[in-house]
């Protein structure tokens, strides 16, 4: 089946790069057609391309094109930067986020000078994230093929805060960071932009989130046992 994403151009990079350095509402109101047709739209695109598999993989994303693309036009409520437009996008693959807050989730997202795309499971309180040590330390060997899984499928771990306490000083040894950690992400980055101006994208993103499913699994699990356990409850 032909993609309907035919890929971003670096001239469509370009202008929207132009509207976030003029950070200005005439210059948008003069570009906005060419902005919504050159990023907006493609990404949304993706999305379209990507929910056959993402559907197989939880049959409760929620997969809304218009939804879950960001927007070009920033929030500027309560942030200390008023710059109004944004130089980078993003796409969140995931459940609908209110009610199952802080779900893990797949994602693309792309800057002007790089691109990338992976695997992220956020949570902000300590209770939760022991939640999935816990499941860790009870499932060691499906972590690990897990963990290989994603290292398959061209992703590298990262976390952007850690303890610095050891919970379980006994652990294996190649168990230890992601029982330190307070978030999770396995990514691949990018710095070959023409590489986004391609439908084959969409084939490469397909290929690296099935081979990353054991992970999905995982989380996802985790993210429920958080749920059940009361830890993390729908908004209303």
């Amino acid at each position: 089946m032909e993609n309907n994403f035919k890929g971003i151009t670096p001239e469509a990079i370009e202008l929207l790069c132009l509207n976030r350095f003029n950070d200005s509402k005439p210059f948008y109101e003069e570009h906005k057609e060419e902005i919504k047709q050159g990023i907006t739209v493609p990404l949304r695109q993706m999305v379209l391309d990507m929910s056959d598999l993402l559907y197989d993989i939880d049959e409760k994303m929620y997969l809304d094109p218009v939804r879950v693309v960001s927007r070009v036009h920033r929030d500027t409520r309560g942030n200390r930067s008023k710059i109004k437009y944004r130089e980078n996008m993003w796409v969140f693959f995931r459940r609908y986020k209110k009610e199952y807050p802080e779900a893990p989730f797949y994602y693309f997202e792309f800057y002007p000078q790089s691109f990338g795309y992976g695997l992220v499971m956020w949570t902000w309180r300590a209770s939760n994230i022991r939640v999935l040590h816990q499941m860790i330390m009870e499932q060691p060997k499906r972590f690990a093929k897990a963990v290989k899984a994603c290292a398959d499928a061209g992703f590298e771990f990262s976390c952007t805060d850690t303890y610095k306490k050891e919970v379980y000083p006994d652990a294996p040894k190649e168990l230890k960071p992601f029982l330190l950690a307070k978030n999770v992400q396995f990514y691949y980055n990018c710095y070959d932009l023409e590489r986004m101006n391609s439908p084959e994208l969409i084939n490469e993103m397909k290929l690296a989130f099935d081979i990353a499913r054991p992970m999905y699994d995982f989380l996802i699990e985790a993210h429920e046992r958080m749920m059940a356990e009361g830890l993390i409850k729908p908004e209303s």
